[in-house]
């Protein structure tokens, strides 16, 4: 008999990079969401049960695996009543509303040897696994400029996400949706500890309760430096990146060419291109099927909560230092 899955919100606009392809490899049961003519219309596409109610669906369903998106400041209740059922479970980042939350999930994962899968899923992306094998598991950059453009605010209106524009509801802003990833992939490339976050933030774009866009600083302990630039922007023309990269080591210079491509090249000059979609949308796929594969063969999964923790803690430090307008040390 196959894996019996779960599904909760599938009103959250990542939803479809999810269940398009779990459909195809599990018996996605049911789903449920906030929206119930929404949620209706998808579960009877999958083929799935709907639930207006997560807890109702978990104690109908009995599932042996959940994927669960949320908003925010619903992420800490439903990670933590997975946990404690012991029902093993993937979660969007950031799983809670505040480093607090996550850190208490963390150590309750930890003593429950719980598997817990977060969709870091730039990590899946050939172009990280060319500079792995090129660097080698720890890569020594020197510099690095990663910057992340998502679309504008509006469309969380018109996806009936409009709680991620609230600071209540979501904890912040561009920062926390989409700038989270990238100290993820910093430290996932370098293993590089961090020693300090400058920040500054704006809502002048959009307009709204959260930030649209963020530039963060993080000094690693032997000196690197991390540029991270994350916002909210009016609007992506179909060949704009929404990920862009400039990564320095002693050996190479890696850097981003458009949507689709890698170019690397040494200190004599020889140069190669490696032809791979950038951001971070082409892999959820990959993650969904990683994750199911990790789950069955009992082995750790691409990314888990204690790497969300340590790329919200940067992120907490960056808000930190946007609000005193100096940077913030780190123990």
């Amino acid at each position: 008999m196959g894996l019996k899955v779960c599904f909760i919100d599938v009103i959250h606009w990542h939803g479809p990079l999810y269940y398009e392809t779990l459909k195809q490899l599990v018996d996605l049961t049911a789903v449920s969401g906030r929206n119930p003519q929404t949620g209706r219309e998808v579960a009877a596409g999958l083929g799935s049960r709907f639930y207006d109610d997560w807890r109702e669906m978990m104690e109908k369903e009995r599932p042996d695996f959940v994927f669960a998106l949320g908003k925010h400041c619903e992420m800490a209740e439903i990670a933590r009543f997975l946990l404690e059922e012991g029902v093993p479970f993937a979660m969007e980042k950031p799983m809670g509303l505040n480093v607090q939350e996550v850190e208490e999930l963390a150590a309750l994962a930890k003593r429950k040897g719980a598997f817990v899968a977060v969709p870091f899923s730039i990590r899946m992306s050939p172009w990280v696994h060319k500079v792995k094998e090129l660097e080698g598991p720890a890569a020594d950059f020197s510099y690095a400029t990663i910057r992340f453009h998502s679309g504008p605010a509006s469309r969380y209106y018109q996806n009936d996400n409009p709680w991620i524009l609230k600071k209540a509801e979501a904890g912040g802003g561009c920062l926390t949706n989409i700038g989270i990833h990238i100290p993820d992939l910093y430290f996932h490339l370098t293993g590089k500890k961090p020693k300090s976050v400058y920040a500054v933030t704006r809502n002048d774009i959009a307009g709204e309760d959260v930030e649209d866009f963020a530039l963060v600083t993080m000094e690693m302990e032997d000196g690197a430096l991390c540029v991270i630039e994350c916002a909210y922007v009016n609007s992506l023309a179909p060949w704009t990146p929404c990920v862009e990269f400039s990564l320095h080591s002693k050996r190479y210079h890696f850097r981003s060419v458009g949507r689709d491509g890698m170019l690397w090249y040494d200190r004599q000059g020889k140069h190669d291109y490696l032809e791979t979609p950038v951001d971070n949308a082409p892999f959820y796929p990959a993650f969904v099927v990683d994750t199911i594969d990790a789950c069955q063969k009992g082995r750790l999964p691409i990314a888990g909560i204690e790497d969300d923790l340590a790329a919200l803690r940067i992120v907490d430090a960056a808000y930190r230092s946007a609000a005193l307008g100096t940077a913030v040390q780190l123990s």
